[in-house]
């Protein structure tokens, strides 16, 4: 049996959590079924996740739904999810969205499986200053996938729309954001399964979420 040098066994690794996919020179590779065109995407099986919220478990008193745009804000305290009622495993997904607020955090959230708004283990495909670009598994593993901060930054349009593309398909997960790959891992712990979400953070932080397009394509495996 071959035996694997140190700095063999460090690329396997790196190439199995996906690290040496991330586009740390910020070059746009969004694939086709990753564009957007007036807000609509290429292709067919596309649905639109927020035309209503009779789907979805939301505390009214925190999200609503004006105009055809998911609307969430806090000013702290307790976590506020906004989740769908239906689980999905392998899909397409593009979500349009705006985060303001003093400290603001969030996260496009996929595969949860909540037990009520505060109480939500699953990924964040995350939103926040040193959190952009970065996969993060609530309650479960922290810190999935990292994209440097100095990064993001260049990447992220403050206060204004922002749009990520994820591909979730067994326990491997992409993202793009804003055309640029940012998450490409195998996390084989986490869910295979769950809702699809987003997060109003915990904390002295005031979040306010705007989220114009929430559309989703279910793959099969």
């Amino acid at each position: 049996m071959k035996t694997l040098t140190i700095p063999t066994i460090c690329i396997i690794t790196m190439l199995s959590q996906g690290l040496a996919q991330q586009a740390t020179d910020l070059k746009p590779t969004l694939p086709d079924t990753g564009k957007l065109s007036d807000g609509k995407p290429a292709g067919e099986g596309w649905l639109s996740m927020i035309d209503t919220l009779d789907d979805w478990n939301a505390e009214p008193e925190y999200w609503k739904l004006e105009a055809g745009i998911l609307k969430g804000a806090s000013t702290g305290g307790k976590h506020h999810h906004a989740y769908t009622k239906k689980s999905y495993t392998d899909f397409e997904l593009h979500a349009v969205i705006k985060m303001t607020g003093k400290g603001a955090n969030s996260g496009v959230c996929i595969r949860l499986n909540a037990t009520n708004p505060d109480n939500a283990p699953g990924y964040q495909v995350d939103m926040g200053p040193g959190y952009w670009g970065c996969l993060w598994e609530e309650r479960r593993s922290g810190m999935v996938q990292k994209f440097p901060k100095e990064l993001a930054n260049k990447l992220v349009k403050a206060n204004d729309w922002n749009h990520y593309y994820i591909i979730a398909k067994g326990h491997h997960i992409q993202a793009w954001l804003n055309g640029v790959k940012t998450i490409d891992v195998v996390h084989d712990k986490g869910f295979a399964e769950g809702t699809i979400g987003f997060q109003l953070c915990h904390g002295k932080k005031e979040t306010i979420v705007d989220v114009k397009t929430l559309l989703i394509k279910s793959l099969g495996r």
